[in-house]
């Protein structure tokens, strides 16, 4: 049980909804996972509503997690691409039945929903929530001029009119979805990282520990997170020193392209290892530096994970990774140029100076104690929690949970 000074106000009930979760990786399923053990932690009753999913993807470990929070399954999550990304989308024919019967009975004060754009599982949720209080938690950047957004706009409006806070995990997510909605306010509240899990003392994996020094990489293959530019970059470094090895932790339907980009004399030294769960903490303890020349991104839970791990970054010159990096001091930030020449500079002088890389290493690690350990993020959630339900005058489950 938590001690009385880890809880901001007495038990609440809590649902949380995301289309993403166990066995499917990402950053929203560590979002929803972590917030949801957070807070059962602290003594509120939660509840995680997911789907089942139609396609497991392939895990090369799969890490039995504990879950002190009940999760209920509802609908059927499908893969499609959408936004240059792999997505889900949760349907079935009794969707909203069964959703308002998982609400039923069960008289939440709180329901977070995450990616309240999602179709259909999230507005659903919000269409039908008997929540006290409804938050939606925004988690992508899209594109300047992205079409279906302007398409569906007095929608998306009347869905955002249903929360009672709008929460964007950093600014770039604001000045992403904000211009198109003018007069709705959001709060930023970041991801929040399991500093105990990705640990510097997490242990180097004795087949990757001898020989070469190693890079890592680690996402989704999709294209706007940038392992083309990756491939490039490393065959250019080869050419400059040879004691450097390429690790690569992700999966999707282009694995075979991208292993046609590694020439045949360098394929001992890139090892595509899969979608790896568990094992991740470890991968990052056996390398030097996590490089990603990311397009797109919100906030950048590579990052974040590997900064934890006290790890220096070489990350691409976007706002989601200029938000929680700085230059120079956590790791290098590096403009795009297509070629991975620039990328390829900024590991050969990290891999040249270990000291610096240390020292990037260090400074990231104590970043994210002080601003995305998950302690630091769900104090920000009761916060939000407590103000909204404070406003509910008279209420009589809002005037229990005040202290």
């Amino acid at each position: 049980m938590p001690s009385a000074q880890s809880v901001k106000f007495a038990p609440t009930r809590i649902g949380i909804v995301s289309d993403y979760y166990y066995p499917q990786l990402g950053g929203i399923t560590e979002h929803a996972y972590g917030q949801a053990r957070e807070l059962s932690r602290r003594g509120h009753e939660v509840t995680l509503f997911t789907p089942n999913l139609v396609r497991v993807p392939k895990t090369a470990d799969a890490l039995l997690r504990d879950e002190p929070f009940e999760v209920r399954r509802v609908g059927r999550a499908y893969p499609f691409y959408v936004n240059a990304s792999e997505t889900l989308l949760t349907a079935g024919p009794r969707l909203g039945s069964d959703v308002s019967r998982q609400f039923s009975g069960r008289s939440l004060d709180v329901l977070h929903v995450h990616n309240p754009f999602g179709f259909m599982l999230p507005m659903t949720a919000i269409a039908r929530s008997t929540a006290r209080v409804t938050v939606g938690t925004f988690h992508s950047v899209v594109p300047d001029g992205y079409r279906p957004l302007r398409w569906s706009r007095r929608l998306l409006r009347g869905l955002l009119s249903r929360l009672d806070a709008r929460i964007a995990v950093s600014a770039a997510v604001v000045a992403s979805i904000g211009a198109h909605f003018a007069g709705f306010a959001f709060e930023v509240i970041p991801n929040g990282v399991d500093t105990d899990f990705f640990t510097p003392g997490a242990g180097a994996l004795p087949w990757l520990s001898q020989g070469e020094r190693n890079i890592l990489f680690t996402g989704r293959f999709d294209p706007r997170n940038g392992l083309k530019e990756m491939l490039r970059a490393f065959v250019l470094l080869r050419k400059r020193r040879q004691d450097v090895r390429l690790i690569v932790l992700g999966d999707g339907p282009l694995r075979p392209v991208y292993k046609r980009m590694v020439p045949s004399h360098l394929r001992d030294d890139v090892l595509f290892e899969g979608r790896v769960d568990g094992l991740r903490p470890r991968y990052l303890a056996s390398s030097e530096i996590l490089c990603t020349p990311c397009h797109l991104a919100s906030f950048g839970m590579v990052l974040l994970e590997a900064m934890s791990a006290g790890l220096p970054v070489v990350a691409s010159n976007i706002s989601g990774f200029r938000l929680l990096m700085q230059d120079g001091v956590h790791g290098t930030i590096v403009d795009h140029d297509g070629e991975g020449r620039a990328f390829c500079a900024a590991l050969d002088h990290l891999l040249d100076h270990p000291d610096v890389a240390r020292r990037m290493g260090r400074a990231g690690r104590q970043r994210v104690i002080d601003n995305f350990a998950w302690p630091v993020v769900v104090d920000q959630l009761e916060d939000l929690y407590e103000r909204l339900l404070s406003k509910r005058q008279g209420d009589p489950v809002a005037a229990g949970v005040m202290r």
